[in-house]
């Protein structure tokens, strides 16, 4: 401290500081008028809030819970009551500009997202420890443990979260997995089973039926795929795969749930990523871009389906918000590569899986599948673009 200046400045300053923290209601960001007692919220202990209004807090909780947009629709609403309060002219348009900007500042919505990332983080990592332990008795208490959470805030956060109870969750995804073998491999039934041996077959088969609405037997003659088709010179020529054996992959990743579909989220999650890999991720931990896939889009209804955008990484980095670690399973994989626009790889995967692997001697040995993006498209020319497929495969027997 300069000795030059005295403490009663330092302390006038902050107290100027902490009056412009609290001149607005720290929930709806109207301006507090601590001239009117009545206008104030209340406390648990029914004292006047001085950082909360009368129509946010009352005796110390919340009136109303509501997601900040939502409180911003409300004001913008009834502009002419924030004006009449305030002693302000806003337009609707300009009351909007001016909320969006102000609310993310204020207690009750920091509070919130460092809550909803701290949320985030936890249900990645249950999420990456049941894909790692799909077949295997699941632990509750290593849920629990993992994700820092009890047993019933674990439950709570989850379903809020991913919309399912997680244990009807790892259900789903035990029983897709059986789908997925009995469509595209000749395992026997009874082989299938034995993979996930700590349910009985009969427990599995009642499940089964219950979720699909179908016997595994009907699903089977349903859907299977596995059809050798007469050999086409044109596909053999077209696909020709690399076989590669891999060594397990980690991945640092944000799920892209819904928002392939619109262009502009889409990049939004990709420009995420690029700045999570310059901020947090050491260059020589660093590999190239991929997204992952991890279910078969004809078994699991496209509002469930499992898709991240990521990129792969060495060392060891504890994921923040939305972001989670995964591992790639090792094992053998067919690689396709494509050169150029993305926009004919749909075509690559309808002939990767209606032509070649059919005729092949391989079946896909899991649902999981991702694309290795092998230059940066804001570096490249299009023509130039590099997008090896992996397929992860197994003889059949």
């Amino acid at each position: 401290m300069d000795n030059n200046i005295p403490n009663s400045l330092f302390i006038f300053v902050s107290m100027e500081q902490e009056t412009l923290r609290k001149q607005y209601c720290q929930s709806c960001g109207m301006p507090l008028r601590f001239d009117v007692e009545e206008y104030l919220g209340t406390n648990a202990d029914h004292s006047r809030s001085d950082e909360y209004c009368y129509y946010c807090l009352k005796d110390g909780e919340y009136i109303v819970d509501i997601p900040m947009e939502q409180m911003v629709d409300i004001w913008v609403k009834y502009t002419d009551k924030y004006n009449e309060y305030s002693s302000t002219s806003y337009t609707p348009q300009d009351l909007r500009i001016l909320l969006n900007k102000r609310l993310p500042t204020l207690k009750r919505w920091k509070q919130k997202e460092i809550t909803r990332n701290v949320h985030n983080e936890a249900v990645g990592k249950i999420k990456a420890y049941i894909d790692q332990n799909l077949n295997t008795v699941i632990d509750v208490n290593e849920l629990c443990r993992i994700s820092n959470l009890s047993f019933f805030h674990l439950r709570r956060v989850f379903k809020d979260m991913i919309g399912e109870n997680i244990g009807s969750y790892i259900q789903r995804l035990r029983l897709e997995g059986i789908a997925h073998k009995l469509i595209l491999t000749n395992l026997t039934i009874n082989g299938i089973l034995e993979q996930t041996a700590y349910q009985t077959n009969a427990s599995l088969a009642k499940a089964f039926k219950k979720h699909f609405g179908l016997s595994m037997t009907e699903y089977r003659e349903r859907f299977y795929q596995v059809t050798i088709k007469e050999s086409s010179p044109q596909i053999a020529i077209s696909l020709q795969p690399q076989i590669k054996k891999l060594d397990t992959q980690t991945v640092i990743s944000y799920p892209v749930e819904r928002s392939y579909k619109d262009r502009n989220n889409y990049l939004k999650i990709w420009e995420k990523i690029v700045h999570y890999r310059e901020k947090y991720i050491k260059k020589e931990d660093s590999g190239k871009y991929v997204s992952i896939s991890r279910d078969n889009p004809q078994v699991t209804v496209e509002e469930q389906c499992r898709f991240y955008l990521g990129v792969f990484i060495t060392g060891e980095y504890k994921p923040r918000g939305k972001f989670s670690i995964q591992e790639i399973p090792g094992g053998y994989y067919a690689v396709f590569r494509h050169k150029g626009s993305y926009a004919a790889l749909p075509e690559l995967y309808r002939s990767i899986y209606e032509d070649w692997l059919p005729q092949s001697n391989y079946a896909q040995s899991n649902s999981i599948s991702f694309e290795v993006y092998q230059n940066e498209p804001r570096y490249t020319d299009m023509s130039e673009w590099t997008t090896d497929i992996y397929i992860p495969i197994e003889k059949r027997k």
